[in-house]
């Protein structure tokens, strides 16, 4: 097999415990490849505790090892987890970090540049967390990516693409041995964006996509609010020939019963579409 793949976390927007919400899952966005000895990680959600865990209980804590984690972008629900995450408190782990520098309002008005060893570092910062950064005591590099960026991972070819979201997004395709997983969460539907996103993710194996809202709900009050549905996922499958629809980034809202009628609506439109579940794996 080429690529591994694991769900830490699928939900959207912040964390949901419960029992409407069990079956799918409370945690926010992780996502874990491997490819060989090749360990990617897609964002810091609150899911990346658990990843953390499972990674302790691997050989990792005694041989070390190198992780690689890339970060679509910065929002609470998809960093939240890092200062959690176990693996970053060891000496003997190698840690880069891939992420997009971005100029944003400052609190007083003027453009600030944030860069991801900024944002993380903040998120850290003693007023809001007892523990900072500096005390992660991993081996961390941390990188600037782009929409353009292509890159070599191990044996994994990475490529990144922009997202129609506040301040932006990024989608990624990894590709080994012939095998393509599409990476893209937090995205907002037009006509132009799901053509490019179609003609990105064309015949991968799997599109892991934003289907946050139904058609109804979005068209309800969700314009403008960063994210899509199940239709567009679907849409972005037939024009770009990609064979499997994950549908992930749940809403908060949407209770084990709700997304079940969710994903057996898209599988009338697209038999290959599936809802996501936390802690739900597969290989390529």
């Amino acid at each position: 097999m080429s690529l591994k793949v694991k769900y830490y976390g699928v939900r959207g927007s912040l964390p949901v415990s419960g029992g409407d919400f069990a079956g799918f899952g409370g945690n926010t966005t992780c996502c874990f490849i491997q490819h060989k000895d090749t360990k990617i990680v897609i964002d810091a959600g609150t899911g990346i505790r658990i990843l953390g865990l499972d990674l302790m209980r691997s050989e990792l804590p005694k041989t070390g090892g190198h992780i690689h984690m890339l970060f679509t972008h910065t929002h609470w629900d998809h960093i939240q987890g890092f200062p959690f995450f176990i693996p970053a408190f060891l000496p003997n782990v190698t840690l880069d970090i891939y992420g997009e520098t971005k100029t944003v309002p400052g609190l007083d008005g003027a453009d600030e540049e944030w860069n991801i060893e900024k944002v993380l570092k903040m998120q850290q910062h003693f007023i809001y967390f007892p523990v900072g950064t500096k005390y992660m005591s991993s081996n961390k590099t941390f990188h600037e990516i782009t929409p353009a960026s292509k890159l070599r991972i191990g044996e994994v070819d990475v490529e990144c693409f922009a997202l129609h979201h506040p301040n932006s997004t990024l989608a990624f395709r990894f590709t080994a041995e012939g095998k393509s997983f599409v990476f893209s969460t937090d995205v907002e539907h037009n006509d132009d964006m799901l053509e490019k996103l179609a003609h990105f993710s064309a015949g991968a194996d799997v599109l892991a996509y934003d289907c946050q809202y139904t058609m109804a709900e979005y068209h309800a009050g969700k314009i403008g609010w960063g994210h899509s549905t199940y239709e567009s996922g679907i849409a972005i499958c037939k024009t770009g020939g990609v064979k499997s629809l994950h549908m992930i980034h749940h809403d908060p809202l949407h209770t084990d019963n709700t997304l079940k009628q969710m994903e057996g609506e898209a599988k009338k439109l697209f038999p290959s579409a599936h809802m996501i579940p936390e802690g739900y794996e597969f290989s390529l």
